[in-house]
C-alpha cells in the first residue's frame, strides 16, 4: 500500500516518549541511525505474529495498533492498544524473546514506524550524540508500561463491570480530563476489561440512566 505520510508526521515522532530531549534538527540523523522504515497497513492486517521473533519497535503515526493474545481454544484477549505517539513491541524486543506470544494488528488502517531494535541498544557507529537520551528513554517507557500491566490487572481482577468500567475510565481521567476517548469499540472493550459484550453494553446504559457517565460511541464524560 503507498504510504501517504500524515500532515503532522514530525510531530508525532517528537510527541513519542521516545524522543523526548532529542531537538528537531537532530531527529533526522537519529532516524537514520535507527534505519526507520515507514510502513502503511490496512485494517486487521498483521505486523508481528505470535510465534515470529520480534525485531523491531513501532511506532504508531496514523490509525490504531492492536496487541492480541489466544488461548489454545482460539478466544482472543485485547492485550493493548497503541495510538498515534506510542509504541509497540519494545518490551518484548528488550525482553529478548525468541518467539512472540501476542499478535500485533492493525485495528484501523495505519501508518507505522518501525525501528530497528539493536540500534537502539548498541553504540552509534556515528557515535551519535543523542543515543545516550534513546536508551534513558527507553528505560523509562518500559518501566512505565509495566505500571499500565499492573493497573490493567488490577481493574480486570474486580468483580462488578460497573467497577470494571468505572475503574478503567478513572483511569483516563488525570491525564485527559473528564471527557475521554477510549481508543475501542465495544468489543474491543469488552476484550479489553475481560466481560462479554452484551453486559457491558448493559451496564453502560444503566450507568448513564444512574447519572454517572454520558457517552456517545467511544466518547464518555465522567459526571
Amino acid at each position: 500500500m503507498p504510504y501517504k505520510r500524515p500532515e503532522n508526521e514530525l510531530g508525532i515522532i517528537q510527541s513519542s516518549s521516545l524522543f523526548g530531549g532529542i531537538a528537531a534538527d537532530g531527529l533526522k540523523p537519529v532516524l537514520g541511525c535507527l534505519g526507520a522504515e515507514v510502513k502503511s497497513l490496512r485494517k486487521d492486517e498483521i505486523l508481528l505474529l505470535a510465534g515470529d521473533r520480534p525485531r523491531h519497535v513501532g511506532l504508531v503515526l496514523t490509525g490504531l495498533i492492536h496487541i492480541v493474545r489466544e488461548d489454545p481454544d482460539g478466544n482472543r484477549l485485547l492485550v493493548a492498544a497503541a495510538a498515534p505517539g506510542e509504541l509497540f513491541a519494545e518490551a518484548l524486543c528488550c525482553a529478548g524473546v525468541p518467539e512472540s506470544p501476542v499478535t500485533v494488528a492493525a485495528g484501523a488502517a495505519s501508518t507505522v514506524m518501525l525501528l530497528n531494535f539493536r540500534r537502539i541498544l548498541d553504540t552509534c557507529p556515528n557515535s551519535c550524540a543523542h543515543h545516550r537520551q534513546l536508551v534513558e528513554n527507553m528505560l523509562r517507557l518500559i518501566a512505565g508500561k509495566n505500571l499500565l500491566l499492573q493497573e490493567r490487572m488490577e481493574i480486570v481482577s474486580l468483580k462488578s463491570v460497573r467497577a470494571k468500567v468505572t475503574a478503567y475510565l478513572e483511569s483516563f481521567a488525570p491525564k485527559r480530563g473528564r471527557e475521554i476517548a477510549v481508543p475501542f469499540n465495544r468489543e474491543e472493550m469488552a476484550d479489553f476489561l475481560c466481560v462479554e459484550r452484551s453486559a457491558l453494553s448493559h451496564e453502560l446504559a444503566r450507568m448513564k440512566k444512574d447519572g454517572l457517565i454520558e457517552y456517545r460511541k467511544n466518547i464518555f464524560v465522567l459526571k
